[in-house]
């Protein structure tokens, strides 16, 4: 009996609210050097077939913020690559940074985003022509993948951040565990890893790559968990299996003294 073949492992990193200029820090966390901790850790486990960046990459978004985003990547990945706009982030500054968007293709799997975002506004829109083009990329695309975005579907039980949540997002989650060949989606925001089923659809939720959320906190909260990421291991057969990894030797020097009350 034949040896069963190896998944193709996709590395996700999420929430990454990189700033423009080096050593600068948010909330006390230099959020460059937090992702770099996070790609070494990552990296020094494989090497993966394809990255997904699920949104807010930068805090400044500027081009020079995402410039510097794809300087860093690129010294340690320059395999495929999709990267979604989150709530933090501004399209155009993406787009002329030459940040990929397009959906990727891997050796009998797909990963196509969809954009939730809109610039300068926390919450999630729905964008119906967006909505359809990805019904029409998943009927076409193949028998198996991955969507991703950057706003969750489900609650995630911390009300600050579920009010953000799309209103008719029932209905579309609802929908996308109908189409056979999606198999999960993954999402960001939420700064906390979370391991969800809608029916037989995981529903995969992964750390910041700099600071996290308290899980179920009513109002905004910083966790003291190390800053992470999670991996993604695609079969032959149409199964996903997860892992979440964590640069546990990071400081996580918070300093709230400087945000802004809400």
């Amino acid at each position: 009996m034949s040896a069963p073949s190896r998944p193709a492992s996709v590395l996700q990193i999420t929430d990454l609210h990189l700033l423009e200029r080096p050593g600068a820090k948010l909330l006390g966390i230099d959020t460059a050097a937090s992702l770099e901790a996070v790609l070494d850790v990552a990296l020094a486990e494989r090497q993966p077939a394809a990255m997904l960046v699920t949104g807010d990459i930068a805090h400044e978004p500027t081009v020079a913020t995402y410039r510097r985003f794809m300087a860093l990547l690129r010294q340690r990945f320059d395999g495929p690559l999709l990267c979604l706009p989150g709530n933090h982030d501004r399209l155009a500054p993406m787009l002329a940074a030459d940040l990929p968007t397009a959906p990727v293709l891997l050796d009998g799997w797909w990963l196509a985003g969809w954009d939730t975002h809109e610039d300068e506004r926390p919450a999630a829109r729905f964008d119906a022509a967006g909505w359809q083009a990805l019904c029409n990329w998943v009927e076409e695309a193949g028998p198996r993948g991955i969507v991703a975005t950057h706003h969750p579907l489900v609650d995630v039980d911390c009300p600050w951040l579920d009010k953000d949540r799309l209103p008719n997002a029932p209905d579309l989650l609802q929908c996308l565990s109908k189409m056979a060949s999606v198999k999960a989606l993954v999402f960001g925001h939420a700064h906390q890893a979370l391991d969800r089923r809608h029916g037989l659809l995981p529903l995969l939720g992964t750390p910041s790559t700099c600071f996290q959320f308290r899980p179920r906190s009513a109002a905004f909260s910083i966790d003291d968990a190390a800053p992470g990421h999670r991996w993604l291991h695609l079969f032959s057969d149409g199964r996903v299996g997860t892992e979440v990894g964590r640069a546990q030797g990071f400081p996580m020097t918070i300093d709230l003294s400087r945000r802004k009350p809400t």
